[in-house]
């Protein structure tokens, strides 16, 4: 046999054996959260014979994560560029998008022109949905909402929902919560908070608003204004006590999981005790607000945007000025007045630092100090909590069930959030590739084909749950 032929021969025998062999697949967004999921797509490429192209903002980045495999090949991408779009798009079989939800749309308007179906771990937006029909006519899968939250938290309630139905049970009450958290042994900050994700995603969270969910056979709408002050107290089993506030609007999900039975419904995130009240402060004074825009605010002193943002009075200092807001204003007894204020004096906020920007909103100013102050540290480790309680009838009782994940990440980089959030994107996208994913359209992971087989997997990664 000619030594070419010797070279050419098993790559042709694994073209006839997988019908998955030489996929290009795209990864738009080398973030913190991509870490497990090009792990995990770089150790089935060379069996799969797949191309990862990893493309972020930052070429470093993007060649930091490929780590020279060679299946993999990084390269610098700005979504402003669109000739770099379709043309990356156009050359590959299936992309993954981790860039921010709101950077979605033209990666999707692009795969549909070129015919290639796209993995998100991103919330169905408005646009996103109204690709449905064009996405079906070209017979591809876009398939979104299959991250931590949402994504495991869907598949995990879709399998005892229809583990209960098919025993005969009636759904009456869900309440679905999530938190990224991090680790007790590494808290070490009195807002009991430290970044394991998108730190913008969670200066705007529950923006902007208002939430809505269920109780007891009534709608509840929460202003954003309201937000964190309505955070209710949960126990988790195992763990202890955490704080919850409403995550976006639950009442979709009714009829997505199948639950017309259930007079109560409601998703919520996690944070722990302490957390919203002084979270609610942030908002009530408008530090959060992206529209509340400052100049010049190199000159500008941490506690002058505090005091900017106080309702004026004649204290002699910005702090006794926020103790006062704190005290008649917002209604708070002496204890928790000095408590939020030390978690404020914390974020440097009675300082006389100045900003590295010179112009810049509120929320962006924020971000900034929250950057430097809420980090993981090297050798932190972050935490995932997620719990499911359903309340159901089965043969004349009234039962409950609670389902409860704890997982704790293993160092900074290898996160428990980038795990929950990688694994299940890469895990769905290796099935669809290997024909195992017949689903087609905008969807989201709460079909038996979806859930069933990832949950399996995922367990074997250390990612399960515990029932009670």
């Amino acid at each position: 046999m000619p030594a070419y032929l010797t070279n050419i021969v098993p790559i042709f025998i694994k073209r006839i054996k997988n019908p998955s062999v030489l996929k290009n697949i795209l990864v738009l967004g080398a973030g913190r959260s991509s870490v497990y999921l090009i792990d995990y797509l770089l150790q089935h490429a060379e069996i799969q014979q797949w191309e990862v192209t990893i493309a972020d903002l930052s070429a470093e980045a993007a060649a930091q994560k490929a780590k020279g495999h060679p299946n993999a090949r990084a390269i610098a991408f700005d979504l402003n560029n669109n000739d770099l779009l379709q043309a990356e798009v156009q050359r590959t079989d299936v992309v993954v998008s981790l860039l921010p939800a709101d950077m979605h749309l033209p990666v999707a308007q692009a795969c549909v022109q070129h015919g290639r179906s796209l993995f998100t771990a991103s919330y169905v937006s408005p646009g996103m949905q109204a690709l449905d029909a064009d996405v079906r006519a070209k017979d591809l899968l876009f398939l979104n909402e299959i991250g931590c939250d949402p994504g495991i938290d869907h598949m995990s309630a879709m399998e005892l929902i229809d583990e209960i139905k098919a025993n005969g049970g009636k759904i009456t009450a869900f309440y679905s919560y999530t938190g990224g958290l991090v680790a007790p042994a590494c808290d070490t900050n009195p807002w009991h908070y430290k970044f394991s994700w998108n730190p913008r995603n969670v200066v705007l969270a529950g923006q902007p608003g208002p939430a809505r969910y269920l109780a007891n056979g009534t709608v509840r709408y929460v202003p954003y204004a309201r937000l964190f002050n309505e955070a209710a107290r949960v126990e988790v089993p195992n763990f202890g006590f955490l704080d919850a506030y409403a995550n976006r609007d639950s009442l979709p999900y009714q009829s997505l999981y199948g639950l017309e039975s259930a007079h109560t419904l409601l998703r919520a995130t996690f944070r722990y005790p302490e957390y919203c009240d002084a979270w609610s402060v942030m908002v009530y004074l408008g530090l959060t607000n992206e529209q509340l825009q400052f100049n010049h605010c190199r000159q500008m002193r941490y506690r002058d945007l505090l005091n900017a943002c106080l309702p004026p009075d004649s204290t002699p200092t910005v702090r006794a000025g926020f103790e006062k807001t704190l005290r008649e204003k917002l209604h708070f007894d002496a204890t928790t007045v000095t408590r939020i204020t030390d978690q404020f004096a914390y974020l440097d906020f009675f300082s006389e630092r100045t900003f590295s920007r010179d112009q810049a909103s509120a929320a962006q100013l924020l971000l900034d100090i929250l950057q430097e102050k809420w980090q993981l540290e090297t050798g932190d480790r972050d935490l995932v909590v997620m719990q499911h309680r359903f309340e159901y009838e089965l043969n004349g009782e009234h039962k409950v069930k609670t389902s409860t994940l704890v997982l704790e990440g293993e160092n900074d980089y290898h996160t428990a959030m980038a795990k929950t959030v990688g694994l299940p994107l890469a895990m769905a996208l290796r099935r669809y590739l290997l024909g195992e994913i017949g689903l087609r359209g905008v969807q989201i992971p709460i079909q038996p084909e979806i859930y069933k087989p990832i949950l399996t997997e995922l367990e074997e990664w250390g990612v399960k749950f515990h029932h009670n």
